[in-house]
């Protein structure tokens, strides 16, 4: 099976989530099935003039850039190629009211009037002076109507692949029903031992606070910060910085010279993974959040996890397994913290199930399953 990945235009210039995923579903696919055969042949595509008529199957990603996948539907329809998507769809409850709390200032106020669609239209516009080929898919979308047109990928899509079932929910508040009968979860993969390390391993725990995430608003970090310093407590923050938040980026940077906090820039995950066995607790207080990988690895290197309320950490990691705190207060997520740090010495079971924790190996095979029957159901139809 070939399958095309078509993605936003600027994915690989602004990598995020969406491409990590897709790229995990191409390795995955490159195992070995019977026969010793690749599973199957992924390829990843950024050009909006792609021809899909040499595929078996579209794999659309991310219903919250419309601009894109609309075109990529489209496309893939006039090529009479089946569809399937991965929606990784956020919450427009959660981040409208980031715009309003979590931005702030007059980029916060003109976002949080504009509203999703006006605030999508408005950044496709500005996207398109770097790249051109978005000016006619966003003519295009605004004349067929930002969710009429994701109404029309999810109705139209074989089947509908949702990250949690806090996802699937908002995508129903938010732009319309997705009939359970197309509705597939299948949540994020992970690599290595998935179990070995939830009791702290053999590393010493010589750090009190990590913080891993890209450094950007959404991802709260100065929030966090403020939170440890008025606690008297010191964290390690790693993470790139989001170029398109520079002001941001500075003043955290600015904020942290002067903590007892240190930042140690972008770092690659093995080293994440280090500091993630050294640190007692794991922090995250994300605005707004699909599925947080960071929280489930932070787990399983042994971290106590405190994790927003906003995404869908909650359905792994249940019962006293993490504190959820709400991103917008101070409070509540010093709360959090001292509640982690109370319990880091605790070694006991917690209520994680693992069974749905998986490798990015068993995902492709899920995968493989998902695109054969997608595939036959084409041709039946």
């Amino acid at each position: 099976m070939r399958i095309a990945y078509p993605m936003r235009v600027d994915a690989l210039d602004k990598p995020g989530g969406d491409l990590f995923t897709v790229q995990e579903f191409i390795k995955a696919g490159r195992n070995p099935g019977p026969g010793g055969f690749a599973i199957f042949d992924g390829e990843l595509i950024t050009d909006l003039q792609a021809d899909f008529s040499g595929f078996d199957l579209v794999h659309l990603t991310n219903i919250d850039r419309p601009v894109d996948t609309y075109h990529s539907y489209r496309a893939a329809r006039a090529a009479g190629r089946p569809v399937v998507i991965t929606t990784i769809h956020h919450s427009y409850r959660e981040i409208a009211r980031y715009e309003r709390e979590g931005r702030g200032g007059a980029i916060g106020l003109v976002s949080g009037t504009l509203g999703y669609s006006g605030l999508e239209y408005l950044r496709s516009i500005v996207r398109s002076a770097r790249y051109p080929q978005l000016l006619v898919p966003t003519i295009v979308l605004a004349t067929h109507g930002m969710r009429e047109a994701q109404a029309a990928v999810l109705s139209g899509a074989r089947l509908v692949m949702v990250l949690t079932e806090k996802e699937r929910n908002d995508i129903i508040a938010d732009i319309g029903d997705v009939p359970a009968a197309a509705c597939v979860l299948l949540r994020n993969g992970f690599e290595g031992d998935l179990t070995s390390s939830a009791s702290g391993g053999d590393a010493s725990r010589d750090i009190d606070v990590c913080v891993v995430g890209r450094i950007e608003a959404r991802k709260n970090q100065i929030k966090i910060l403020n939170a440890l310093d008025d606690l008297g407590i010191s964290g390690t923050f790693a993470g790139g910085e989001n170029k398109n938040h520079r002001r941001y980026c500075e003043e955290f940077k600015r904020r942290i010279a002067s903590s007892r906090s240190v930042y140690l820039g972008g770092a690659p995950h093995d080293e994440i993974v280090r500091i993630m066995r050294r640190a007692r607790v794991h922090v995250s207080a994300s605005w707004f959040e699909v599925s947080s990988l960071v929280d489930i690895e932070a787990y399983l290197c042994g971290c106590r996890v405190v994790s927003s309320r906003c995404g869908g950490t909650h359905e792994i990691l249940r019962g006293r397994a993490a504190e959820y705190v709400d991103p917008g207060s101070l409070e509540d997520i010093q709360r959090g913290i001292l509640a982690a740090l109370a319990r880091s010495g605790n070694t006991d079971a917690e209520n994680i199930d693992y069974g749905i924790v998986e490798s990015w190996a068993s995902i492709g095979r899920k995968l493989a399953v998902v695109y054969h029957e997608a595939i036959a159901g084409a041709q039946r139809a």
